[in-house]
């Protein structure tokens, strides 16, 4: 044992100690931005992909393509234009269960849902399926050449019509 080369025991009991507190904390800031990462995903994932822009406005046409009685659907809309003697009124199309667009019933008078089944009166409000809700009316305008145009992001009542003259 001439040949091998004295060890300090003290420098070697403070070695241990100073390389375990490093891999400790490096373990610990590893496992930290870990979680922060999971957190994040996890939020991203929770908040929807939906874009909260300006209200929508789009053209509906002159007001002779509406005439008074039966629903007309504006596919570029997504709303049925209704006419009576008070006025108009536009009916979303998205059924209020996951969205899918709805079609006129014609046996029922009313609207129903090829997706799930859910159907709708000829007011909108839910007659049966798995719909939560009503399907909402949207604010229509005369603008200053009487065509009509629908604001998609302003729901009104349903008692709600726009003179037409």
């Amino acid at each position: 044992m001439a040949n091998e080369p004295e060890i300090n025991e003290e420098v070697a009991a403070e070695a241990t100690p100073a390389r375990r507190d490093f891999l400790w904390k490096v373990g610990c800031a590893a496992l930290s931005i870990a979680g922060v990462e999971a957190a994040a995903s996890t939020l991203r994932f929770a908040k929807a992909p939906v874009s909260y822009g300006p209200a929508q406005r789009r053209m509906l046409g002159d007001l002779s393509r509406f005439p008074p009685g039966a629903p007309v659907y504006v596919e570029d809309a997504g709303v049925f234009v209704l006419r009576d003697a008070k006025g108009m009124r536009a009916l979303s199309a998205t059924c209020t269960h996951l969205g899918c667009t709805v079609r006129t019933d014609r046996e029922n008078g009313g609207f129903i849902c090829p997706c799930h089944g859910s159907r709708y009166d000829s007011e909108g409000h839910v007659i049966a399926g798995p719909a939560p809700a009503s399907l909402p009316f949207v604010r229509v305008d005369q603008d200053r050449r009487g065509r009509l145009v629908v604001d998609l992001g302003a729901p009104v009542e349903a008692d709600h019509h726009t003179k037409v003259g």
